[in-house]
């Protein structure tokens, strides 16, 4: 689930951060009004791309003493706590932030990634149930349910929780395309296919999408769908094409055109070459 789940959970809690540090900025700032947490929080993030963790953990402890229910200050410290290892300290920041913000659903949510991240995922789905409750329209908290059942391998729990994602964001292709594989391993082709055709529309430049789909059109035999896919996807990109090269030669063997399929064959056998 490369495009619905990023790979480190504490990444999801990131904030938008500048794309540099810049801490002089805050300096000045802190030292005319010293009492404002907000510039703390500024200079903790700075320090943090600069990989100044002790610095910039310093300085969210220092927002958190001046305000305790400092939300950035929270949602920043336990994204750094979960960078540092520090689990059971991040946990603390989230059962915080649920106290401090009862009617919010960034709590539970933040909450959820820590679990997830320690691989306490029973927990890590109360949590998104907790979540879902206060707002059932939350994206995250459906995306991390949905991380939780696919760390679990439970297939059907995590198809309805793509279907309650692309209900929720229809133009996002990633959960199309995740959700085709599903399909494609129950041999609900149909259905697949009907999902890359929808994640295809919104991202028609990508090639993947058009191999996954004409390996599935090969499945049901319908040959020169596959054949029109799998051109496609040596178009957008013949330096990743063997697969494709691969399997429009078995299309065109089953089509009974030998010499396409001997040219396709060997053009697969370079195409993997260059790729790797």
């Amino acid at each position: 689930m490369a495009v619905l789940i990023c790979s480190n959970c504490n990444l999801a809690l990131a904030p938008a951060f500048a794309s540099g540090g810049d801490i002089d900025r805050w300096t000045p700032k802190i030292l005319k009004d010293p009492r404002n947490p907000d510039n703390y929080v500024g200079r903790a993030r700075d320090f943090m791309l600069l990989c100044e963790d002790q610095k910039a953990l310093a300085d969210l402890n220092k927002a958190l003493q001046l305000d305790p229910k400092h939300r950035e200050a929270l949602v920043t410290r336990i994204l750094l706590l979960g960078d540092l290892g520090r689990k059971e300290e991040a946990l603390r920041d989230c059962t915080q932030m649920i106290r401090s913000y009862p009617g919010q659903s960034a709590g539970y949510e933040c909450r959820c990634v820590v679990y997830q991240s320690m691989q306490k995922l029973k927990e890590a789905l109360a949590d998104t149930d907790a979540a879902l409750k206060i707002n059932p329209r939350s994206l995250k908290a459906w995306q991390y349910r949905c991380s939780i059942f696919v760390n679990q391998g439970d297939s059907p729990n995590a198809v309805k929780c793509l279907g309650k994602l692309i209900e929720l964001a229809p133009d996002n292709a990633t959960h199309y395309h995740v959700r085709a594989n599903y399909y494609i391993k129950s041999k609900e082709y149909d259905k697949a296919i009907a999902d890359l055709t929808a994640g295809i529309k919104f991202h028609p430049g990508e090639f993947e999408p058009f191999i996954m789909r004409a390996d599935v059109y090969k499945a049901m035999k319908q040959y020169e769908k596959a054949i029109e896919d799998y051109s496609q996807a040596i178009k957008l990109n013949k330096f990743r094409a063997g697969h494709a090269y691969k399997g429009r030669a078995e299309c065109y063997k089953a089509l009974g055109n030998a010499s396409a399929a001997a040219l396709d064959l060997k053009q697969s056998q370079t195409g993997e070459t260059v790729y790797r």
